[in-house]
């Protein structure tokens, strides 16, 4: 009888230990997940282009997508992204991509030609973001693509000045302070 109710003693502690120990775990990966994710969702950012060449000669208009694989903000854009890409490019549009190296899983934009940030563009907000030229090669726009985490064709800020470049009439956004949802990007991003 004592055998039995201290195995059975033994059981109860050992169940709880294991309880608690799930518990811990459970509280750690919260704290860690909400820690990275504090860091790099929506924050203050200022994005200010210098007058650059974009990644092609000039007569089309140009659009770089800053991307950073594996930055949680990329996912409420991807979908937007890949649609408007295919629908701008069967206008003339060109497009690359900066930020971090193509490749990894779910990279939308491995396709693309990769561009590196001029030296002058060094504090960069962040990505995902954008920049865009018109035909003539003068900066029209730099900034995020929407005002949020995710961006359809209803809240792009890009869409209406890719609209407007494309019926010829100017744009000039250069300068953007924003609120966005955007990650730092790696220094492969910059040029040396």
């Amino acid at each position: 009888m004592e055998k039995q109710t201290g195995m059975a003693d033994w059981r109860r502690r050992l169940l709880w230990s294991l309880a608690l120990v799930w518990a811990a775990g459970l509280v750690w990966a919260w704290w860690w997940m909400d820690g990275r994710h504090g860091q790099v969702f929506e924050r203050p950012a200022y994005f200010a282009g210098d007058q650059v060449p974009g990644p092609f000669p000039a007569g089309q208009i140009q659009v770089v997508h800053v991307w950073q694989t594996g930055c949680p903000c990329n996912a409420g854009h991807e979908a937007y992204i890949r649609e408007m890409t295919e629908r701008f490019s069967a206008r003339g549009v060109q497009f690359a991509r900066a930020g971090s190296l193509p490749g990894g899983r779910g990279d939308v934009l491995g396709e693309l030609p990769h561009w590196r940030l001029p030296a002058s563009w060094a504090d960069w907000p962040g990505g995902p973001s954008v920049a865009i030229w018109d035909a003539s090669g003068q900066l029209a726009y730099v900034g995020p693509y929407s005002d949020g985490a995710s961006c359809n064709q209803d809240s792009s800020f890009i869409e209406p000045v890719l609209r407007a470049l494309l019926a010829g009439r100017a744009v000039t956004a250069a300068r953007y302070d924003t609120l966005a949802c955007l990650c730092e990007l790696d220094e492969e991003a910059f040029a040396p």
